[in-house]
């Protein structure tokens, strides 16, 4: 596929969007009650909690959209989490759901679960779109395995990529989004073995927290993100627009993905024109080749 010519701005929106999401960082030496899910989380990973998203809180959960993906966590945890682009959307299950308490949202953009079996699970909504499902481990007693059942859209399966695992269309071969490759860490920030596993449409991630004298609690961390949105009609309308207008407010400030795709200057202008004139949408998908260098974006104008 040809690549189309991208703006510095557009590596590094989409940079920071899909490559890079396991940003870890050393965990504060506090162990046991002295943590909470949301604290033992915001040990493993900074930017987790401070990165997300202030969306609405309803009594059915946390439901919003950042550009072109709808995200969804419900508080019941039997729904599972949920990421929608365009007319296809991806259900993540939640490991125990059927033990599990009503989530809680203890802070802006989170959903907290308690799984009654020593472990917690955490969902996020970053502001960067992506979705991240962290299940915190408090002492020896909880469990190795944690499911994760995959609801895919039509026509797509679950394939390993390297560490990580892909979300494929079966009949274009185009992936549609990724599982970053797990991570998991101990209270004193040392590396706990890790690893995914595929069971017919279920991830599993195995977390070898008692093959060691780890400190607990424990964060293991698989986390989604998409590689294909869908442009509405009335964000090409404001792309268009911006094409004519270089004072546009996309020029003037930084603006996160995936808000800034919909910043004229990110996509080639003759794609905006066409879907404009012609009334269309904008695909963009991100191709990630595992560097910045070598990653890059299509746009194209599609019904």
């Amino acid at each position: 596929m040809k690549h189309v010519q991208q703006s510095r701005a557009s590596y590094l929106a989409l940079g920071a969007f899909l490559v890079g999401t396991l940003m870890l960082t050393v965990i504060s030496p506090a162990h046991g009650d002295d943590l909470g899910p949301l604290d033992a989380l915001e040990g493993a990973d900074q930017a987790s909690v401070a990165s997300a998203v202030d969306m609405p809180v309803a009594r059915e959960g946390l439901a919003g959209t950042l550009g072109g993906i709808s995200l969804s966590v419900p508080s019941d945890p039997a729904h599972g989490v949920s990421v929608a682009v365009g007319a296809g959307e991806i259900a993540i299950g939640l490991p125990f759901a059927g033990a599990a308490s009503d989530g809680v949202s203890e802070a802006p953009g989170t959903m907290t679960f308690d799984n009654n079996n020593g472990t917690d699970t955490v969902a996020v909504v970053q502001d960067t779109g992506r979705l991240q499902v962290a299940t915190v481990l408090n002492d020896s007693s909880a469990p190795t395995s944690y499911e994760y059942p995959i609801d895919l859209p039509v026509g797509a399966s679950l394939l390993p990529s390297g560490e990580g695992i892909d979300v494929v269309e079966n009949a274009t071969g185009e992936v549609l989004g990724a599982f970053a490759e797990p991570w998991a860490r101990d209270a004193d920030g040392r590396m706990v073995p890790t690893r995914y596993e595929i069971k017919g449409s279920s991830i599993v991630q195995v977390v070898e927290h008692q093959s060691a004298d780890y400190a607990y609690p424990v964060v293991a961390d698989p986390t989604y993100t998409t590689s294909v949105i869908y442009l509405s009609r009335t964000q090409v309308t404001n792309m268009y627009k911006g094409l004519k207008n270089v004072n546009n407010i996309c020029g003037l400030f930084p603006i996160t993905y995936p808000a800034s795709i919909t910043c004229a200057g990110l996509a080639p202008s003759a794609e905006v024109e066409k879907a404009y004139w012609q009334k269309l949408r904008i695909k963009v998908t991100y191709y990630n080749c595992g560097f910045n260098y070598c990653s890059y974006t299509t746009f194209k104008a599609v019904k």
